[in-house]
């Protein structure tokens, strides 16, 4: 009987072991995955305040030649 008992402990043993050694796998995989996503996120947020910056550069531009635009109009009206 005893001998019995050892060996379904023991077979329970190697079917903990088993699945601690499938989760440990799992918790690589997720680990890896959310390095990845963390790499995605700071890269998406460095092309994003590249965008807005671009952006800006954008409007500035657009102000300036807004601002000449409306200088030469006075200055043709004035001429006139």
């Amino acid at each position: 009987m005893t001998e019995n008992l050892l060996q379904k402990l023991e077979e329970k043993m190697m079917l903990i072991l088993s699945e601690v050694e499938e989760l440990r796998r799992d918790v690589l995989c997720l680990t890896q995955e959310n390095t990845e996503l963390k790499l995605d996120r700071e890269k998406y947020l460095t092309e994003k305040m590249y965008n807005e910056r671009k952006l800006q550069d954008l409007l500035s531009l657009f102000d300036a030649v807004k601002s000449m635009e409306s200088t030469v109009m006075t200055a043709r009206d004035v001429a006139a």
